[in-house]
C-alpha cells in the first residue's frame, strides 16, 4: 500500500509539472518571439547531416528534427543578390532598380522600428552599413570573403573600425562569441524587449582555412572520392525521405575527373581539401550549438525562433591554388575545387551563380519550441529567401511600411512562413523568377524554365524530376511557351535590371564557360601538383 501511494504522489508531482510546463509554454508564445536568422556562406545543399551529408553537423540536426525542414527553399544563387534579397524581402532586380541603400527598409530597419533589440553578426555583404540600416548593434567585416585567420581591414564593431588581433583569431569563432556577447548585453539592458539577429558566418566560403583539430577529424573519410561520397550522400537523402525513389541522381561531369584516374598524391590532396571545407561546417556548428546552450541558459530559448539557411549553391571555383602559401595558412587563398563542389549539390548540377538547383537550391530550417511541431519528414512547398521579411513582419505583429525615407516602396513580394510553421494553409507562390547574370530561370506550379550561360531555353517537371535530368522543352511545347510568356512579360516590366549585363556585371576574366553538352569548363585542364601543409 505504502509503494502504491509513493506511486500516486510521484505521478501527481509529474502531472503537475507537465501542467506548469505547457503553462510555460503557451505563455512565452503569446510573447513577440525572440528571432535568430542564421546564414551561412557557399555551402552545398547536401554538406550538413539533416540533409544527406557525412559532416557533423549535430545542432542543425536537433534544430531540424525539433523543427520544419524544407525541401524546396530557394535563394539567390550568388551571396549579394542573396542577401539583397533577405535583408530587404524584395526580388533582386527591385532591389536594384529601386536604389535599396535609399528607399527600400532593411528588415533592421523594420524590426527595429517594431521595438526590437536588433544585431547584425559576421559577414554584411550588403549596400550601406549595418549600423545605417537599423540595427543597434554590430560586428563583423563588411566586404564579401575574408581571411578566417588574419581578417581584413572592414572589420567594424558598432560602427568603428575594429582591429582584428594578431594571434587566436577565427572568424567563425569570432562571430560566436560576439552573437553570444551580444545576447547577454541586449538582454541585460533591455529584458522586456525581443531581439532579432541576423547571423552571417562566412563559412565554408573561401579560402578554405580551419583549426587543425577539426580538420584531423575529418582525414581519410574523403579518401574514397567524391564519386563515392555523392552516392553514399544520394542514398541517405532517398531514406531521409529528401529525395523521391523515382528522381535521378545527376551524373558527373566531364569536366571533373573520376576519382581513379587521380595520383595518390592528389587523392591525398583532395582528401585534405574536403576534409578542410567540411571542418568549416563542423566549426560553425559548434558555435550554433554554443548560442542555443547560452539562450537554454537564460531561460529564453523557448521563445526564440531560430531560422538557418545558405545563400547560393557549392562554388566551383579553382582559380588561385594557395596564392603561393601553404594550404590552410593564413593569406592563403585555396578553393574547395570543382569536384567536392559538385559533390556537395548533391543531387543537382551545376553551382554558384547558375540558377539550376545546384545553384539556387538550400537547407531552410526552422525552430520554435512551443509553437513549430517537431515534423518527422521534409516540408515540399516551394518558397524563398523573400519569404523571410514577412515572416518576421508576421512574428513581430506589424505592418510593413509603404513609404520609407519619404518615398513610396512596392508591397512585399514574398509570403510569411508562419503559416507552415503552424502546421496552416498558405496561399502559395504563383510564380518565383530567378535571374543572375547569364542564368534566369521562372518557376510556376513546379515547372521549371531555366538557361545556364546563354545555353538553349530547358523545361523539367520537378514534381517528377526535382533533379533536372529530363529536358521537356521539345515535348511539351504549350507549357515551355506558357512559361516563355510569363518570363518575357517579367523582362518587358523590369527592363535592364533583369538582365545584369547592361549594368555592366559581365563575367570575370577567369570566368567558367560551359561546353556544349551543358559541361561546366574549369579554368585549368589538368590537374596540377600542389603543396600540402606541413
Amino acid at each position: 500500500m505504502k509503494a502504491f501511494c509513493q506511486i500516486l504522489i510521484l505521478f501527481a508531482i509529474v502531472f503537475q509539472s507537465c501542467q506548469r510546463y505547457k503553462q510555460t509554454t503557451k505563455k512565452e508564445a503569446n510573447k513577440r518571439p525572440n528571432v535568430i536568422l542564421i546564414i551561412t556562406d557557399d555551402m552545398g545543399y547536401s554538406d550538413i547531416g539533416c540533409y544527406g551529408g557525412e559532416i557533423q553537423t549535430p545542432a542543425l540536426d536537433q534544430l531540424a528534427s525539433s523543427g520544419i525542414k524544407f525541401s524546396q527553399f530557394y535563394n539567390g544563387g550568388k551571396c549579394e543578390p542573396s542577401r539583397a534579397i533577405i535583408t530587404t524581402g524584395h526580388y533582386y532586380h527591385t532591389t536594384r532598380n529601386q536604389l535599396w541603400k535609399d528607399n527600400l527598409p532593411s528588415f533592421g530597419d523594420v524590426m527595429s522600428q517594431a521595438g526590437y533589440r536588433t544585431m547584425m553578426v559576421g559577414k554584411w555583404h550588403a549596400k550601406g552599413k549595418p549600423w545605417e540600416r537599423g540595427f543597434h548593434r554590430t560586428f563583423g567585416h563588411m566586404s564579401g570573403a575574408t581571411d578566417f585567420y588574419v581578417g581584413d581591414k572592414s572589420f567594424q564593431l558598432d560602427g568603428n573600425t575594429w582591429e582584428v588581433p594578431k594571434t587566436g583569431f577565427y572568424n567563425t569563432d569570432a562571430n560566436t562569441d560576439f552573437a553570444i556577447k551580444f545576447i547577454k548585453e541586449e538582454k541585460g539592458k533591455h529584458p522586456d524587449k525581443p531581439f532579432f539577429m541576423y547571423l552571417g558566418y562566412n563559412a565554408p566560403h573561401s579560402p578554405i582555412q580551419a583549426p587543425r583539430e577539426d580538420v584531423e577529424k575529418y582525414i581519410g573519410k574523403y579518401r574514397k572520392g567524391w564519386d563515392a561520397i555523392r552516392k553514399e550522400r544520394f542514398e541517405r537523402q532517398k531514406q531521409m525521405g529528401l529525395m523521391n525513389e523515382g528522381w535521378k541522381i545527376t551524373p558527373r561531369p566531364e569536366n571533373i575527373h573520376a576519382w581513379n584516374l587521380l595520383s595518390e598524391k592528389e587523392k591525398d590532396f583532395e582528401d585534405l581539401r574536403m576534409a578542410t571545407y567540411a571542418a568549416m561546417i563542423d566549426r560553425v556548428d559548434q558555435g550554433i550549438a554554443k548560442i542555443i546552450r547560452q539562450l537554454e541558459e537564460m531561460n529564453i530559448r523557448d521563445n526564440t525562433l531560430i531560422m538557418f539557411v545558405n545563400d547560393n549553391g557549392g562554388s566551383p571555383y579553382d582559380r588561385v591554388r594557395g596564392n603561393g602559401r601553404p594550404f590552410n595558412s593564413p593569406r592563403s587563398h585555396w578553393n574547395v575545387g570543382l569536384g567536392w563542389a559538385n559533390c556537395s549539390n548533391t543531387p543537382f548540377k551545376y553551382y554558384k551563380r547558375t540558377q539550376h538547383n545546384g545553384g539556387n537550391m538550400t537547407p531552410f530550417i526552422a525552430s520554435w519550441p512551443g509553437v513549430i511541431d517537431a515534423r518527422k519528414g521534409y516540408f515540399d512547398e516551394s518558397s524563398h529567401l523573400m519569404d523571410i521579411m514577412p515572416t518576421l513582419i508576421d512574428v513581430a505583429r506589424i505592418e510593413y511600411p509603404t513609404t520609407f525615407k519619404g518615398l513610396k516602396i512596392p508591397e512585399l513580394p514574398g509570403k510569411s512562413l508562419v503559416p507552415f510553421f503552424k502546421n496552416e494553409k498558405r496561399a502559395l507562390h504563383d510564380t518565383l523568377y530567378f535571374s543572375l547574370f547569364r542564368n534566369h530561370a521562372v518557376l510556376l506550379d513546379n515547372w521549371k524554365l531555366v538557361t545556364a550561360y546563354d545555353q538553349p531555353w530547358a523545361l523539367y517537371d520537378l514534381d517528377a524530376d526535382r533533379t533536372e535530368t529530363t529536358d521537356l522543352f521539345s515535348e511539351n511545347p504549350e507549357k515551355a511557351k506558357e512559361l516563355l510568356t510569363v518570363w518575357n512579360n517579367l523582362k518587358a516590366r523590369q527592363g535592364k535590371f533583369i538582365d545584369n549585363r547592361a549594368q555592366g556585371e559581365a563575367e570575370p576574366k577567369r570566368a567558367f564557360v560551359y561546353d556544349d553538352g551543358g559541361n561546366l569548363l574549369p579554368p585549368q585542364k589538368e590537374l596540377k601538383a600542389v603543396p600540402l601543409a606541413q
